[in-house]
């Protein structure tokens, strides 16, 4: 429980990884908007990290932190499959796919 409570929207390394294999936090698809002035190349590599705002089905926000493969489209909208703050992979999301409160608060930013 405490490790819930730790984890709950944190990005760092460790909070990811124990949010990943704890059993009490659910995987969830979590919904941003691509906003490249907060994604750095840090590595030198082409592949950019991410660190945005993201929301839930319900219109909650959660941080959210990721690598993108090279740059990615800016103000396209992604579907993060999630669990905690941990990202297993991304996607692609277009309006009629989202869930309308994540998608009313993703316009307003």
């Amino acid at each position: 429980m405490g490790a819930c409570l730790y984890t709950k929207d944190r990005t760092d390394q460790f909070s990811q990884a124990l949010g990943q294999y704890n059993f009490l936090v659910k995987r969830e698809p979590r919904y941003v908007k691509i906003d490249n002035s907060k994604g750095q190349d840090e590595a030198g590599f082409g592949n950019y990290e991410y660190t945005l705002t993201s929301y839930d089905a319900d219109g909650h926000p959660h941080q959210a932190k990721f690598t993108g493969m090279g740059k990615l489209k800016q103000d396209h909208y992604l579907k993060l499959d999630t669990k905690g703050a941990y990202v297993y992979s991304y996607e692609e999301a277009f309006k009629n796919n989202m869930p309308k409160k994540a998608f009313s608060k993703l316009q307003s930013e």
